[in-house]
């Protein structure tokens, strides 16, 4: 497979750098920020830091969403590496690591810089999870991680589906208001918004199926792929 033109590689670096510049500016200059304080709140909150006498509690959905965030950067660690290394010998690690606290203020400028390599070895051969870099890539190439991520981002999503109109009520007006929800949940929709391109580069090539359908279901579909998808022999 061919190289991409060095112009159209330039406009698609240029590119995703603008987008994420645009969303980091939104985010800082830009998102509503009425209630710093309780921001503060329900991050220690939600990071099990309660203080003594704190009685607030966190919104249902924005409880389910935030945790979700944990769940991603586990989904684009096993799209990722090794399916989405760089040919320009890029490290994703340092990217995929940070971004279990930026979510995907910290993938964009890896997806960037990406350069495709022409012929990935793919599942990953046995030799490339040798020694303690490859314990996660093992752990990837089984049913168990996978099926983790995927009861993980199910439990969440039911909090969600079952939390009560009023507690969606709830999240919506803090969309309005806060700028912890409101970036957050911009977070969410990038990275949902990302994962097709992602799960058709592993697909490809592992010469797996099932993107175009799971790929249209936020997060469950790609926690689902993880399972299904084509996976290194280790008995072979």
């Amino acid at each position: 497979e061919a190289p991409a033109p060095a112009n159209d590689s330039a406009l698609y670096t240029a590119g995703i750098l603008l987008v994420w510049a645009g969303i980091l500016a939104y985010a800082f200059l830009g998102a509503p920020n009425q209630t710093p304080y309780r921001d503060l709140i329900f991050l220690k909150l939600l990071c099990g830091l309660r203080g003594p006498g704190e009685e607030y509690n966190v919104n249902q959905v924005f409880t389910a969403l935030f945790m979700l965030m944990g769940v991603w950067p586990c989904i684009y660690a096993c799209l990722l590496i090794p399916g989405g290394r760089s040919q320009s010998k890029l490290p994703v690690w340092p990217f995929v690591a940070a971004s279990f606290g930026t979510g995907a203020f910290a993938l964009m400028p890896y997806f960037a810089f990406w350069k495709p390599i022409s012929k990935p070895k793919m599942p990953p051969p046995k030799e490339d999870m040798v020694g303690w870099g490859g314990v996660f890539m093992k752990g990837a190439e089984t049913v168990y991680l996978p099926a983790a991520i995927f009861l993980g981002a199910l439990s969440m999503v039911l909090l969600a589906a079952i939390a009560g109109e009023e507690s969606w009520a709830a999240y919506f007006k803090l969309f309005e208001e806060s700028r912890f929800v409101h970036v957050t949940t911009i977070d969410f929709a990038c990275l949902t918004l990302f994962a097709p391109f992602w799960m058709n580069n592993d697909a490809e090539a592992r010469k797996g199926t099932l993107v175009p359908l799971l790929s249209v279901i936020p997060i469950l579909g790609p926690a689902a792929y993880l399972i299904l998808r084509p996976k290194t022999n280790f008995k072979a």
